[in-house]
């Protein structure tokens, strides 16, 4: 399927007709690239199973490196098994650039989780990311996606020039932050972090 188109959306007012675009993209099944609060990523629905397979072949990893984006609580309980307590801190800290590790749902695709029984969930600080996913109602396969030739660079540019006959869709959404997410594993029911990125729980 890869053609190779980008379109350009503005986090302060995405466009809604190319919001649509990007939808009908992912809907088909297209593996796209996508700005993040944190780095740009390489994504697809959850529910492309073919495609879960292309994005784990071009990026040589393992499940463990792979998380859903989704738009909002009611979506990310959809995929997680969240009690009273995790909610409210879910809350109190979303929108923003952490990872929290869940218990994953029986919603979660086996061809997803691999054996594995937790699921990484995001809720990014970024209007581009969370308005796809409210539009396809379905959370994004995710993972971060550095350019090989300069790993520090948020210049979408390169990843397009590295990448751009590999996916079938690339979302440009600016400079991206380059910064680290937090990553909090809730599986134990406290919060345990396994990795100080760039946010501080509330």
């Amino acid at each position: 399927m890869a053609h190779g188109r980008i379109i350009r959306l503005y986090e302060e007012n995405p466009n809604m007709r190319d919001l649509r675009r990007v939808a009908d993209a992912l809907e088909a099944g297209a593996l796209v690239i996508y700005p993040t609060d944190t780095y740009y990523a390489l994504g697809c629905l959850l529910t492309s199973v073919k495609t879960i397979g292309r994005l784990k072949e071009l990026r040589g990893k393992d499940d463990d490196h792979l998380s859903l984006i989704c738009s909002d609580l009611s979506n990310l309980s959809d995929y997680a098994r969240v009690d009273n307590a995790v909610f409210k801190l879910l809350k109190a800290n979303t929108p923003a650039p952490v990872t929290f590790i869940l218990n994953a749902s029986g919603a979660v695709p086996n061809k997803f989780l691999d054996r594995k029984k937790s699921v990484g969930i995001r809720l990014p600080d970024n209007a581009i990311t969370r308005a796809i996913v409210e539009t396809t109602g379905v959370p994004l396969v995710s993972s971060t996606l550095l350019s090989t030739e300069d790993p520090t660079s948020g210049d979408p540019s390169l990843l397009w020039d590295e990448y751009g006959d590999r996916v079938d869709l690339m979302i440009d959404g600016g400079e991206a932050p380059m910064q680290a997410s937090t990553v909090v594993d809730l599986t134990g029911g406290t919060p345990v972090i396994v990795r100080e990125g760039c946010y501080s729980l509330v």
